[in-house]
């Protein structure tokens, strides 16, 4: 069974959405499962300042899009500044089923500071 932050994540994502003023964005898709992650945020000062997200996935992509986008608030702009293990912490432990959209978010994440989109 799924920690409760997992779960509280895939049923009461956060920060679900686009965002007009985001200064990067990138969309990714895994081509293993297709799900699809799109990331918007919003840097100022060398920090992200707003980030929101949309997804078109399984419950792992859900709780990972809304874990990736509570945690960057106020961390250096920069694809290192969440990676897979602190999103998987954030999240209690991700399913052994689900652990691809950890990876799908990281990509999302690194694609938004590269500035393009990718298939993952």
């Amino acid at each position: 069974m799924p920690h409760p932050r997992y779960h509280d994540h895939f049923l009461h994502p956060r920060g679900q959405g686009g965002l007009p003023e985001a200064t990067h964005t990138a969309t990714v898709v895994d081509a293993a499962c297709g799900d699809e992650l799109s990331l918007d945020l919003r840097v100022a000062d060398g920090l992200v300042a707003e980030a929101r997200f949309r997804v078109r996935g399984c419950s792992g992509a859900i709780a990972a899009g809304s874990a990736l986008v509570s945690l960057l608030p106020g961390r250096p702009a920069a694809a290192s500044a969440v990676d897979r293990s602190a999103l998987d912490e954030a999240l209690g432990g991700v399913p052994a089923a689900k652990r691809h959209a950890l990876r799908l978010a990281t990509n999302a994440l690194a694609a938004a500071f590269q500035g393009s989109s990718s298939a993952t």
